[in-house]
């Protein structure tokens, strides 16, 4: 398809363009994308920073959904007109983890918007095998942020939570918002949210939280809560913030045997880890971003209304405010999302 398209490039440290480039031609395992909207992420504003050892320019943008307008020759599972999200990871399919069925540990990963080029323009090259249709019942608003809940979801999968468990939250934006509602809709007995913001009580109560808890007054509450007194902890915690402090409270109130999943990473590292408390507790540690086997199951469960996901959508700005939002490092709040609609 010739022609030219809007495209916001990453082209230097904290330089992102809008600039007009050609859409991209696709080759017979891939398909070409009309894209409708995409997520911001904080990622996003850390590569345009230069936080990361990747090499502008390129297009940014991993959460990414759209519709099919092209198929490459070889393509047979979509058509023109499929609705779709995209799963940004592209394993190589070569190496030792892509031929153990373990592509999510590719030692040569390439994502789309991370460090080849993205969403974040009118038109996107996906692999075909990367774009997943989508159901009438899931929205293209609410799809813009499919991406981000798939990585909790694989998390929580992955951690083997148990019905009736007891499950503790460290965080409360969109990642701990996320994990509320699959800790609920996998069976989790009780779940206590351990929050700052006050404005996210209401929702993270319409997630499934059973108990909130604010970050300040965690001893004192935590000390008393069924789950410390009658089970000697939570069978499951989820650091969804990654500050050293809320790792160490992550194994703090683990209890033994208990896991622990840890899934934001505000510190690169964490100091004064744990790990005599670890070993006689007998705590299992999981480390999760991208797991593409749940794709399809997590398309149903939105479907189903299971997990929701259009009240984390925040605001819907152009190309234009994107770039100023992002220049700015203006992320504050719940999700922002890019309309790329004429």
């Amino acid at each position: 398809m010739a022609g030219m398209m809007r495209a916001l490039i990453w082209e230097g440290d904290g330089i992102l363009a809008l600039r007009e480039v050609p859409i991209p031609e696709i080759r017979p395992t891939e398909v070409l994308v009309r894209v409708s909207y995409t997520g911001v992420c904080a990622t996003d504003v850390e590569i345009i920073k230069g936080k990361f050892p990747y090499s502008p320019p390129y297009i940014l943008g991993h959460e990414i959904t759209g519709k099919v307008i092209e198929t490459g020759s070889n393509v047979k599972e979509l058509k023109e007109g499929d609705r779709v999200v995209i799963d940004p990871g592209v394993p190589c399919g070569e190496c030792f983890f892509c031929k153990a069925s373990q592509p999510e540990f590719c030692a040569n990963y390439c994502e789309l918007g991370i460090n080849e080029n993205g969403g974040w323009a009118d038109y996107v090259r996906v692999p075909a095998k990367s774009a997943h249709k989508i159901p009438i019942e899931l929205s293209d608003v609410s799809a813009a942020i499919f991406e981000p809940m798939a990585c909790p979801f694989g998390a929580v999968d992955n951690a083997g939570l148990l019905p009736g468990e007891h499950v503790l939250i460290y965080g409360d934006g969109p990642a701990a918002l996320y994990f509320t509602q699959i800790a609920k809709m996998m069976g989790a007995g009780r779940i206590c949210v351990v929050y700052k913001l006050p404005e996210r009580t209401e929702l993270l109560q319409r997630f499934g939280a059973d108990d909130l808890i604010p970050f300040d007054g965690q001893d004192a509450a935590l000390k008393e809560h069924p789950s410390i007194r009658d089970r000697g902890g939570f069978q499951l915690v989820i650091d969804a913030v990654g500050l050293s402090d809320t790792v160490k409270d992550a194994v703090r109130y683990a209890s033994t045997g208990g896991r622990i999943i840890l899934y934001g990473f505000n510190d690169s590292h964490t100091d004064h880890f744990p790990h005599r408390e670890i070993i006689f507790k007998g705590i299992r540690i999981y480390g999760r971003t991208n797991s593409p086997a749940i794709w399809s199951r997590a398309i149903e469960c939105v479907a189903r209304n299971q997990i929701k996901l259009n009240p984390l959508v925040e605001r819907v700005v152009s190309p234009e405010e994107a770039k100023e939002i992002l220049l700015a490092g203006n992320l504050t709040g719940l999700k922002t999302i890019i309309s790329w609609a004429d």
